[in-house]
């Protein structure tokens, strides 16, 4: 949903609820004040924390949202005429930590003022965290109402210790700490920090964005047209940056953007930056066309090259610009793409872009990661330089090193799929994903040495990888390793039952060994969670023939070079039948009428099984007459 620019929350308002105590009016309900409270914003908010910023007696509240603004102070500033108590707990170290943590605390009134349903116990506990991602003050803030008058504070420690404090009065701030029983009065501190309030202005809804990358992953391997219609390589040329700009005819801000480039270009080429703009005049559904192009650019006379986008290119940018963004907008125009000197993807430009920003950004794919993030950041600061900080960047570089080979390996790009696997194996060595994938590429190319190296890495990293199991299993089974093979598929399946992919595989193991109705068993079990896979299909075929010859003597006929799959089994169960072989019988009636639930022989072959056979494990009254009655209505009959 994120992705796609939707909200969880779908712009409901903050919600206040008054908790109305024992009001008779309220019938034992809470109270909606949303509105009147001043809460009622129509952000995505997040996480409320609770804390008396101020000092005046009263709880403020810190609002963290998902959307803008990002945090809220709301100052309570509601009159006070009743009375509070804050206390700040300390534990003695030993039994009970220093931050007291899991302290339980009860405010006694003095016995003039009993505790009554108006007046019930004022207890609250110290929590680390309160709520969703939030952790209010670690002061204990007590509202006291009208009462004035405290006997004693009692204090539950998290040590099993119980412990009483006096000498306390409304209206101040103490500290208790553990074994003393005497309270500490804390007098409010001065806040230096001022925040004064203002109105939250809403900025423009607007396209234009320029987006510095952390991670530099390699500008796409496409073609371009030019305006003679030759295709050229989209690449960079030696020691030099390349501008990649995305542009029509009919747009105003294209023609503006490329006028700049064109009045400033010597200033570019002084800093190794070459553009390219492409037209995408007439590309999906733009009703303009190349010939629009062509003349501008004629016309103009530009100074740097130009040519047609494809709908690949167009494509292929737009899937590196999801991959780096969260939300998945359609690219606008113009957009740009500025790729580095060792051709990979360094900013992208969504709008027009200043000649100005691309001379700022040509050095930006220099340094490391912590050095790009601190570039790349939306607001000015500092980059923390900790191991942890470096992990988490290595973990995010990999990541997406990882996801963008598999798009490129599933587009059929299987060469750079490799190139990034290998590097995100040089940041993160025990990457399992990388391994696995890496040793699928090598496998698909014939390197089988390699190919078993990478996927025995994968499942010694993380034994409980399904899918490198199975993929380990196939190289191991082409090696001729088939009993390490079948050990492996199995693997697979105990850590996910109904893996299709490791049911296929164990199917051609059988196959092989012609135990072909072991093999039909799990092409079936595969179909089951892949009804449409052709593959399996095609392999509970041959398996099917393969019983067919072994059992019959020949295998069936196919017409048309279709296999009625449902029919050889219903002729298979007829054959074990014959054999005496009811069990096996009844699996394949079984399996004929899962793949055709009409197939009129099967119904009735196994009906009788069921009605009649001597096994009790076999023998069920009831779905013999279920079976029947389906025959029936097919041959008109009457029950």
């Amino acid at each position: 949903m994120i992705s796609e620019g939707r909200s969880f929350s779908s712009h409901e308002r903050n919600c206040v609820f008054l908790n109305t105590g024992a009001a008779d009016a309220a019938q034992g309900r809470f109270a909606n004040i949303s509105a009147v409270s001043g809460l009622d914003y129509p952000d995505d908010a997040r996480a409320v924390a609770l804390v008396d910023w101020d000092h005046d007696g009263d709880e403020d509240m810190w609002i963290s949202n998902r959307n803008a603004p990002r945090l809220r102070l709301m100052r309570n500033d509601a009159p006070r005429t009743n009375h509070f108590l804050a206390l700040r707990l300390e534990g003695n170290g030993k039994t009970t930590s220093r931050d007291a943590i899991g302290a339980r605390v009860e405010v006694v009134l003095e016995s003039s003022q009993p505790v009554t349903k108006d007046h019930p116990k004022s207890i609250k506990a110290l929590r680390a965290g309160e709520g969703f991602l939030a952790q209010s003050s670690k002061w204990l803030h007590f509202g006291l109402g009208t009462a004035k008058a405290i006997d004693k504070v009692i204090v539950h420690w998290p040590g099993g210790e119980v412990e009483q404090f006096t000498g306390v009065d409304a209206n101040h701030r103490y500290r208790l700490t553990q074994g003393t029983g005497k309270p500490q009065d804390v007098s409010a501190p001065d806040r230096k920090t001022k925040l004064a309030p203002s109105v939250q202005e809403v900025q423009p809804s607007t396209q234009v964005a320029r987006i510095p990358l952390v991670e530099l992953l390699p500008a796409p391997k496409t073609q371009y047209t030019d305006f003679e219609g030759k295709k050229h390589d989209l690449k960079t040329k030696s020691g030099r940056l390349l501008l990649v700009n995305l542009w029509a005819s009919w747009c105003a801000p294209c023609q503006a953007e490329l006028k700049e480039f064109s009045h400033r270009y010597d200033e570019l080429q002084a800093k190794g930056i070459d553009v390219l703009a492409l037209s995408v005049d007439g590309l999906g559904q733009d009703p303009s066309t190349r010939a629009n192009a062509k003349r501008l650019v004629s016309s103009w006379k530009f100074p740097f090259s130009a040519g047609e986008a494809t709908d690949a290119l167009v494509n292929a940018f737009q899937q590196l610009h999801d991959l780096h963004v969260p939300l998945n907008e359609k690219l606008p125009l113009p957009s740009s793409f500025l790729i580095d000197k060792q051709g990979r993807l360094a900013v992208i430009y969504k709008g027009p872009v200043s000649v100005d920003t691309l001379l700022e950004d040509a050095d930006h794919s220099e340094g490391d990661h912590l050095e790009r993030i601190v570039r790349s950041a939306a607001l000015a600061g500092e980059s923390i330089r900790h191991p942890a900080v470096e992990r988490a960047a290595v973990k995010a570089a990999v990541a997406l090193q990882v996801q963008f080979g598999l798009g490129l390996q599933n587009s059929g790009n299987p060469v750079q799929a490799a190139r990034l696997y290998i590097e995100a194996l040089k940041l993160d060595p025990n990457n399992s994903s990388a391994h696995h994938f890496l040793g699928l590429v090598r496998h698909n190319q014939g390197r089988e040495a390699d190919a078993i190296k990478h996927l025995s890495e994968a499942v010694r990293i993380k034994p409980d990888y399904d899918l490198a199991h199975n993929s380990y299993g196939i190289a191991l089974l082409e090696k001729g390793e088939t009993d390490q093979a079948i050990k492996h598929f199995r693997l697979a399946l105990k850590l996910q039952p109904g893996y299709a992919a490791a049911h296929n595989s164990l199917g051609v193991v059988f196959h092989r060994q012609k135990k072909y109705d072991v093999a039909i068993g799990h092409y079936h079990q595969a179909l089951r969670s892949e009804p449409n896979w052709t593959s399996t299909q095609k392999n509970l075929g041959l398996s099917l023939q393969g019983l067919a010859t072994k059992l019959l003597g020949q295998p069936f006929r196919v017409q048309n070079g279709q296999p009625d799959h449902a029919t050889m089994h219903a002729a298979l169960g007829n054959a074990l039948r014959d054999r005496k072989d009811i069990p096996e019988a009844a699996r394949h009636y079984q399996w004929a009428l899962n793949l055709n639930s009409d197939l009129l022989p099967a119904l009735n072959n196994l009906a009788w099984i069921r009605a009649t056979d001597s096994n009790s494990e076999l023998r069920n009254g009831s779905q013999a007459v279920k079976l029947a009655e389906r025959c029936c209505p097919s041959r008109a009959w009457l029950m």
